[in-house]
């Protein structure tokens, strides 16, 4: 029984990249090591996949971006980083759209590799074993942005979104907030649950209250926020949360548009801070956020950047570039008397 290229790479120690380039001829390999890959694969019996149509060299200076959707400024921030990068090495690039559907993202992601895509850029990557497999198997470079497979090395260009969590609460826990709320993203978000971690332990670390009466969830919208904003704004004045740290600065637009038509000032009564106040680029917000940020332009140049490293050196070990958050200070949190 023959074995599959990822049994291949586990027995031999040579990466699946490596032994698809083989494969499909690549002249990058040198000879040493085609000549020791062939000899493996007449050991265990390999049986080579039909060769990508010559159709699939249109893609040859082509990369896909597969992207959830594309309302988010961070996602669209992130594409013009690695097409402005893409573009000076005279590269074009693919946009397609998965709708936070692992089964969609598979299937892209598949595609380009059958398709011959010189690369691939998962901005939203969801983890199933299939997804495993895949990369397993691909010889194109794939690099993921912000969001990544746990259970894997990959290459990963990403923001600490733990320690921004934890960097927000703590920031209002040192300006004497004790009743601090979480206004977290969906909970299938990787991005949202590190930040939500961050925030509890950042309570716990304080010995401050937290049980589930401290998170509210929303779905990275304005609409949701308002929503959180109304449960938020009705609570008893004596019971109510001084602070409220958000996951997006879009929800914090929207709650804080809801605390203000319920007659509750921000920062005087509720200070805010969120995470990537980028709300401000298509929504109008009535205070300037003090936010713990990330540049997705220059995330997008560096994953970018990657990608063409990867290429000319399929080999070299799995790379996590992870950017620091940075504290942007502004108008929207008071300090109260400890």
């Amino acid at each position: 029984m023959s074995l599959t290229m990822a049994e291949l790479s586990a027995k031999t120690g040579i990466s699946t990249a490596t032994i698809s380039r083989v494969l499909n001829g690549d002249k990058r390999v040198s000879p040493e090591m085609r000549e020791r890959v062939m000899a493996a694969l007449a050991e265990s019996g390999y049986e080579k996949r039909p060769r990508r149509s010559s159709a699939s060299s249109r893609n040859d200076r082509t990369v896909m971006i597969i992207i959830a959707q594309l309302h988010n400024p961070i996602t669209l921030g992130f594409i013009d980083g690695i097409r402005r990068r893409l573009a000076r090495a005279g590269m074009k690039t693919v946009i397609t759209l998965s709708d936070y559907s692992s089964e969609t993202e598979c299937e892209m992601l598949a595609y380009a590799e059958r398709s011959g895509f010189s690369g691939i850029f998962m901005l939203n990557a969801v983890e199933c074993p299939r997804l495993i497999s895949l990369l397993d198997s691909a010889s194109a470079p794939v690099i993921f942005v912000n969001r990544y497979p746990r259970s894997r090395d990959s290459d990963v260009v990403a923001v600490d979104n733990y320690r921004s969590g934890y960097l927000a609460t703590k920031y209002l826990i040192d300006r004497g907030h004790r009743a601090i709320a979480h206004i977290a993203g969906p909970r299938t978000s990787m991005t949202c649950r590190d930040r939500q971690r961050g925030f509890e332990d950042a309570m716990r670390t304080a010995g401050l209250p937290l049980d589930a009466g401290n998170i509210f969830y929303g779905d990275r919208s304005y609409k949701s926020g308002c929503e959180c904003g109304e449960k938020i704004g009705k609570m008893p004045q004596n019971e109510r949360f001084t602070a409220v740290f958000s996951a997006t600065g879009v929800m914090a637009a929207g709650m804080i548009d809801r605390l203000r038509a319920l007659g509750i000032r921000v920062p005087e009564d509720v200070s805010v801070i969120c995470n990537d106040d980028y709300s401000r680029d298509y929504m109008p917000c009535p205070i300037d956020l003090t936010t713990y940020e990330q540049d997705p332009e220059v995330m997008g140049e560096t994953a970018a950047e990657l990608m063409l490293e990867r290429a000319a050196a399929p080999d070299m070990p799995p790379r996590r570039i992870v950017f620091p958050p940075v504290l942007i200070e502004r108008n929207s949190v008071k300090t109260r008397k400890k």
